[in-house]
């Protein structure tokens, strides 16, 4: 295999990694030949791929589920690159060359495009990945439709057009491709499809992920994106109530103005002032900050919005508003003050943070990245952090700031993009109020990045593995008779389950299930159905944790009811085969067409264990795991407890696993 190429992608889990091994394979499309896998490892496996015309594997793919479980850490290379945020994507794809890895580039996967404080959530990451100068695709579905408890459909809801927009106006900045491309969402009718039809980028998608790994020129490909990201930026900002963002004519506008080399405050200052005004619904609120958010809307335009929590203080008038807010804040520091009346456009975030108990808000934790991502560098920010935090907050800010912002994402987004900090919280009874840059950030010398190269061996064996070696085991080796319905490992998300039809005519999707399950049930971590095992096809649920302690009392009776009381509701959506567009479905399944089974899998040998499982689960089929040589290899006893359970583990039994590193031992 000289010529054969080698990639990693490293995943959040083996969901994540597949995901992306999926959307690579669909990049080579009709090149494929064959592919050859899994195989190598049991809890990281490798595929060879084979390409027409190209003797021998093309590339070797290995999967790495689960961040920070290695001998190396893969996001520290991003951290030497200029990534300064702990956030991680879904995966990142690394090329292995003369014994190092080199990120090609970082990929997020969401279900719908969020609306809302969610719709910024992710923006900390995808500055960080642009500052390592590592693309960055935010794959996010749209077209679909929300669902009600009933699960009757809701009207779509969509973000505001400044967050889209900051990714086009960050990777014109930085010259990387951190975009998000919105691909047709399962869950998508016909007049959805039709009215989204030039914005989603489904075919650029592949064509961006083939010429990154393949190294040829993404310029074309990534042009071809940002105007569709820019037709729904349009599209948004022509739905908004006039005057309450740009019109859709003025961000046309402002996208070429950044593209010929000019800055987005400028153009707002000069060209398309909004008025601003900050409403805050929050009991905790002090006086002085509400007098200081009426300052603000004084002197400041919107930063693409009259209503979102980011403005601007021209230049002209930033003097007068610092001389306001000394007068507001008596005992401001010297040195903020001389910053706050700085020249230049001040650009201010206003960061509510937290819950009235003093928990994060995490969705803040993207703001003051998403109102970087908007001006850029080269512009004053300050970020006004209002919200009840924990008192404990304080003393570390004015003490011991890197601490805090280590212990705290949310304190580590605000302080790693901010030029200076204005607190006014209630909670507060220990600061002077105003920070700047110098009080949190030294001179530290980045480590220059080094070589690094992960090895298939994780440090530490646990609930990630038991998921990727069931999933392996049933989704890929099981394939022919297997249909995987849902796959959900640690960091692993509920946008639903899928069913085959019993003569497996039709695929049948359940989206948006409920978080709160009903009395009695339990929503499984594995469903999938078994065909031509039974009379009937087996729909089997599964449980898995790393230790048998960590397993319920009659989760097995929980889990089977789960997945019956919800088939018993019409599908959300269905399809002939995955080469047909999903459409809505009325379609019911007869439950009576079915046997229900449910499973739990964790890590133990011992008969302790195993009785305990056997009496607490009353499962059909219990999964006790083995692992050896760093979970290279994986022996798993399958324990039958019913008829049911003796036939699936009869099934298991009989699957080829000849290089896989698993192997079943039946009793």
């Amino acid at each position: 295999m000289d010529n054969c190429m080698d990639f990693h992608i490293h995943g959040d889990n083996i969901v994540e990694c597949e995901r992306t091994f999926e959307l690579i394979t669909a990049a080579f499309g009709d090149r494929i030949v064959s592919i050859n896998g899994p195989r190598a490892s049991a809890v990281c496996p490798e595929f060879l791929l084979y390409l027409q015309g190209i003797s021998g594997p093309f590339a070797r793919l290995t999967f790495y589920p689960g961040f920070g479980r290695w001998n190396e850490d893969i996001l520290g290379h991003v951290r030497e690159r200029g990534g300064i945020l702990r956030e991680t994507p879904d995966s990142i794809i690394t090329r292995v060359d003369a014994g190092a890895e080199e990120p090609l580039v970082a990929i997020e996967y969401c279900g719908a495009l969020p609306a809302g404080n969610q719709a910024w959530q992710r923006s900390g990451r995808a500055y960080s990945f642009g500052l390592a100068g590592i693309p960055y695709l935010y794959v996010a579905e749209l077209g679909g439709y929300e669902l009600d408890a009933e699960r009757g459909r809701k009207a779509p809801r969509m973000p505001n057009p400044a967050v889209p927009f900051s990714y086009l106006s960050y990777s014109l900045q930085r010259d990387t491709a951190v975009l998000p491309i919105f691909v047709v969402s399962p869950g998508a009718d016909e007049v959805s499809r039709k009215a989204h039809e030039g914005e989603f980028a489904d075919a650029e998608l592949l064509t961006m992920v083939r010429s990154i790994l393949l190294n040829e020129d993404t310029r074309p490909t990534r042009e071809a994106i940002e105007r569709k990201v820019l037709s729904l930026v349009k599209r948004r900002a022509g739905a908004c109530r006039g005057g309450r963002t740009l019109a859709p004519e003025q961000w046309e506008a402002l996208y070429l103005h950044i593209r010929e080399g000019g800055t987005l405050t400028d153009y707002l200052v000069e060209r398309a002032p909004l008025p601003w005004s900050k409403i805050a619904y929050i009991e905790a609120l002090t006086d002085t900050a509400r007098r200081l958010m009426q300052l603000a809307a004084a002197s400041a335009v919107g930063l693409t919005s009259t209503a979102l929590p980011m403005c601007i203080v021209p230049a002209r008038r930033r003097a007068n508003f610092a001389a306001a807010v000394a007068s507001l804040y008596r005992d401001l520091p010297g040195d903020f003050t001389r910053w706050l009346t700085r020249n230049g456009h001040l650009a201010v975030c206003w960061v509510m943070g937290f819950k009235p108990r003093g928990d994060d808000a995490r969705p803040d934790r993207g703001l003051a990245p998403l109102t970087r991502m908007l001006i850029g560098h080269g512009h004053d920010l300050l970020t006004v952090v209002y919200g009840p935090a924990p008192s404990t907050t304080w003393p570390l800010l004015r003490d011991a700031p890197a601490a805090l912002a280590k212990r705290n994402g949310l304190w580590e987004a605000i302080l790693s993009v901010s030029d200076g900090i204005l607190v006014d919280s209630a909670t507060d009874h220990v600061t002077r109020h105003g920070f700047i840059r110098a009080h949190w950030e030294t001179e530290v010398r980045r480590a220059p990045a080094r070589p690094r190269l992960v090895q298939p061996a994780p440090l530490h064996i646990g609930e990630n593995d038991v998921d990727t070696v069931l999933h392996m085991l049933l989704a890929r080796h099981g394939a022919g008779q297997v249909y995987e319905g849902m796959c959900n490992p640690p960091g692993g998300d509920w946008s639903g389950i899928s069913f085959q039809s019993p003569d497996r005519s039709v695929e049948l999707r359940w989206l948006s299930l409920p978080r709160v399950t009903a009395a009695g049930s339990k929503r499984p971590d594995h469903v999938f159905e078994l065909f031509g095992v039974a009379s009937n096809p087996i729909i089997l649920a599964v449980e898995s944790k790393e230790t048998s302690s960590a397993l319920e009392n009659r989760i097995g009776p929980r889990l089977r009811a789960y997945v019956a009381h919800l088939i018993e509701s019409p599908a959300s959506i269905e399809r002939a085969n995955p080469s047909h567009p999903w459409r809505h479905s009325s379609y019911r399944l007869n439950p009576t067409s079915f046997l229900f089974a449910s499973a739990v899998a964790f890590i133990g040998r011992t008969e302790a264990e195993i009785q305990s499982v056997m009496r607490k689960a009353q499962a059909d089929v219990i999964l006790a795991y083995e692992f050896a040589s760093h979970g290279r290899t994986c022996t798993i006893r399958c324990i039958p407890q019913t008829k049911t359970g003796i036939l699936i583990c009869d099934f298991v039994r009989r699957l080829d696993l000849s290089e896989t590193g698993t192997s079943i031992e039946l009793g």
